[in-house]
């Protein structure tokens, strides 16, 4: 009988992209993916550490599970993510009811470490380079069936402030073109209608690889896959809407702009 694996996936559309991909390495590694946790051998948290308010989900659900885990079924724990990532050493003091954390960069280790975890054994997590997703690893979609989102990049460099993603994630990290829009030709041939872009900066897209921002590119190669009805592209940064940018949106009915 196949051993059985639910994930709660908390904070931003980034994080899901890292839970799908998850979900999708476990799926076919050939576990089963529930969404009542109650009945799952195996436990996953994939957390947010971004502000006040999400650090405190995140431990609320962590600490949910956890009373799950000594009732049973649920034989273990894994705690991934943002949240992880930032404070591992400091949450495996606090919470020893947590078999594993995963840092975010240690996404492809999750099919070994549950492996481990269910066959009674201490998972010992290897330490990562920084992961950025490359769109051939298999993914179980939680959007809606029409509506699926895709990971530009990764990592961030702005530097801002207010936020720790720099921190957490890395520099700015962008995927090649042709590899998103033929991610983006296969989710559309499943069935995607509406394609939601995310990076931490979609408009400093492509400025690592290319040497100036190739967003407006990318919006005009994926404007050509005929199935796509919607492409809505997030998290601006105001200073980098340029004139090509603009023209893209108004010239590309599918390229939401509202």
């Amino acid at each position: 009988m196949k051993e059985k694996i639910a994930l709660a996936s908390l904070g931003c559309a980034k994080n899901q992209v890292d839970s799908e991909v998850m979900l999708g390495l476990l799926q076919e590694a050939g576990y089963e993916i529930i969404n009542n946790p109650k009945d799952a051998d195996l436990l996953i948290v994939n957390t947010c550490g971004f502000i006040t308010d999400a650090k405190e989900e995140s431990i609320e659900k962590i600490l949910e599970f956890a009373a799950l885990k000594e009732e049973g079924p649920p034989r273990a724990l894994v705690v991934t993510g943002c949240l992880s990532q930032r404070y591992r050493s400091q949450l495996a003091q606090e919470l020893p009811e947590v078999d594993c954390f995963l840092g975010v960069n240690q996404i492809p280790q999750i099919v070994t470490t549950a492996e481990a975890l269910l066959s009674g054994k201490k998972s010992e997590p290897e330490e990562s380079e920084l992961y950025l997703y490359t769109g051939q690893e298999p993914r179980l979609l939680t959007t809606p069936p029409s509506t699926a989102l895709l990971k530009l990049a990764e990592g961030c460099n702005n530097r801002c402030s207010y936020c720790v993603i720099p921190s957490i994630r890395g520099p700015y990290r962008s995927r090649p073109m042709e590899e998103i829009v033929s991610e983006a030709q296969r989710l559309a041939a499943q069935g995607t209608r509406e394609l939601i872009l995310v990076a931490q900066d979609t408009s400093f897209y492509g400025t690592d690889l290319y040497g100036k921002s190739h967003l407006p590119e990318l919006l005009g190669e994926l404007a050509r896959i005929p199935e796509l009805v919607w492409i809505r592209p997030l998290y601006f940064y105001p200073s980098r809407i340029t004139d090509e940018l603009l023209e893209v949106l108004l010239r590309s009915p599918q390229v939401i702009h509202l």
